[in-house]
């Protein structure tokens, strides 16, 4: 791991691949922007000791809660619903959440990024859009003009969105799915990989195809 000694302590919760992906996210933002994160390491509920990369475990989540001098913290995990959880449990604690833009994303002054919110390289952010907090946009997204993605939505590789949309907070984008113009994605809903969203999605519902189409409906 390579440590950065004057950059701000910064823990990645989630171990997994979207953790280890952000981990090698903030190894570029540092080489471009100078020492600006210390990466400490990972925590995670599920796995101990070290990545595959050699990056350290440091604990589970609960561990950063006790911390005397508590560092920034991002939530990789890919599942909206888990990161609404932890991240509300880390909020409570009085936890900081580090936002991360890769240093290859091209985007415009007019696009705001909530915090906690992690943005892939190869990603393109036209103009005028609002993404909400603890977003994960993985690699090589394409999101249009006026749109808005609400808290915690999660696109997958290669999803990409036309202008004036609006996909609802907890949404989760499958790998290579589209949605065209003026079309709107409801809170909490799940669009399958490579799916074509062509019309107004309600909230909490599975739709996979093209047209995608719901085929369940999830509970609260």
């Amino acid at each position: 791991m390579a440590k950065v000694n004057a950059g701000k302590p910064l823990v990645i919760v989630g171990a997994g691949g979207h953790g280890r992906e952000v981990a090698r996210m903030v190894e570029d933002i540092n080489r471009c922007s100078g020492e600006q994160w210390e990466l400490l390491g990972f925590v995670d509920d599920s796995v101990q000791g070290e990545t595959v990369e050699g990056d350290r475990i440091l604990g589970d989540v609960g561990s950063l809660v006790p911390m005397d001098t508590k560092p920034w913290v991002v939530c990789a995990i890919g599942n909206p619903r888990t990161r609404k959880r932890i991240a509300t449990m880390l909020e409570q604690a009085g936890l900081r959440f580090a936002t991360l833009v890769h240093p290859s994303v091209v985007t415009s002054r007019f696009v705001t990024i909530g915090e906690g919110s992690m943005v892939s390289a190869g990603t393109i952010l036209t103009t005028n859009i609002a993404i909400g907090r603890h977003c994960l946009i993985n690699t090589g997204c394409r999101i249009g003009h006026d749109t808005r993605l609400g808290d915690y939505a999660s696109l997958m590789i290669g999803v990409s969105i036309a202008g004036e949309v609006t996909v609802g907070s907890g949404c989760f984008l499958g790998l290579n799915a589209c949605v065209i113009n003026r079309v709107s994605v409801g809170e909490w809903s799940i669009i399958g990989a490579g799916a074509a969203v062509v019309k107004d999605i309600p909230p909490r519902v599975v739709a996979v195809g093209v047209p995608a189409t719901p085929i369940k409906t999830l509970d609260q």
